[in-house]
């Protein structure tokens, strides 16, 4: 049999590596070491003192913005640094009136059903119904986070 230091020092070593893991896990919108913020999983913004700076990004067909070296990869390669539970648009429901769709179009809402057309916001903003505004420049978003943070509806 295995002596009991052995096996609680693996044990603690399988424990650390997970939380390793867990900790590296990217996050949407924070720049990392790189000097790159994840905006979603195909967009990326460039950061300057660990900042976001200029215009979004989009990283190509097939490809995801990644927390590694390289800030895009193959899709069919590299893990997305955002998951798409950071995506977290709002839904409909008896408290809203509109919702985000995307990053820069919403709608309107009738109880928990869309009604109406998608619409757009205008150049330059982006959806930003919790702001008492429809639509802001990204600079104004509240807490600096989209509240739909998808590319299109």
């Amino acid at each position: 049999l295995i002596p009991n230091f052995i096996l609680q020092f693996v044990c603690l070593v399988a424990f650390g590596c997970l939380l390793a893991v867990d900790l590296s896990a990217g996050v949407c919108n924070r720049c990392n070491e790189h000097n790159i913020a994840c905006v979603n999983q195909t967009h990326f913004k460039y950061c300057v003192n660990y900042s976001p700076i200029d215009d979004t990004l989009y990283c190509g067909d097939g490809k995801v913005c990644t927390d590694l070296g390289t800030m895009c990869g193959n899709k069919d390669i590299f893990e997305p640094a955002c998951s798409d539970s950071d995506i977290d648009c709002q839904t409909c429901d008896a408290s809203r009136l509109f919702v985000c769709t995307s990053r820069t179009t919403f709608q309107m809402c009738n109880g928990a059903e869309f009604t109406g057309n998608v619409l757009n916001c205008p150049a330059e903003t982006v959806c930003s119904i919790n702001s008492g505004k429809f639509c802001v420049p990204e600079c104004e978003l509240p807490n600096g986070k989209f509240e739909c943070n998808r590319v299109a509806p």
